[in-house]
C-alpha cells in the first residue's frame, strides 16, 4: 500500500507543479485544497510525516486565503519535500 501511495503521490506532484507554473497559486482554490488535504492524510497514514506536515500547512494557508507569496512558498515547500521523498 505504501508503494501505491508513492505512485499516486507522483501523479499529485505533477498536478502541484502545474499549479505552481501558473502566474498565481490560486489562494482558496478547491482543487489545490483537495490535493493538499488528500496528501496530508495519506502521507501521515503511510509514515511520510514531512509530506503530511507540509501538505497540512498548505491546506491551512489555502483555507485561510493567505496572500499569494505565502501560498507559493507553502506550495514550493510541499513540492520540494515530495521530490526529495520520491528521489
Amino acid at each position: 500500500m505504501r508503494q501505491r501511495f508513492l505512485i499516486r503521490c507522483a501523479g499529485q506532484l505533477e498536478e502541484l507543479k502545474a499549479v505552481a507554473c501558473q502566474s498565481s497559486p490560486l489562494p482558496g482554490s478547491d482543487p489545490l485544497i483537495k490535493i493538499a488535504h488528500s496528501l496530508a492524510g495519506a502521507a501521515g497514514t503511510f509514515g511520510f510525516a514531512e509530506i503530511s506536515a507540509r501538505a497540512s500547512a498548505l491546506e491551512t494557508l489555502l483555507i485561510e486565503q493567505a496572500d499569494g507569496s505565502t501560498v507559493r512558498a507553502g506550495l514550493d515547500a510541499l513540492i520540494g519535500e515530495i521530490e526529495r521523498t520520491l528521489a
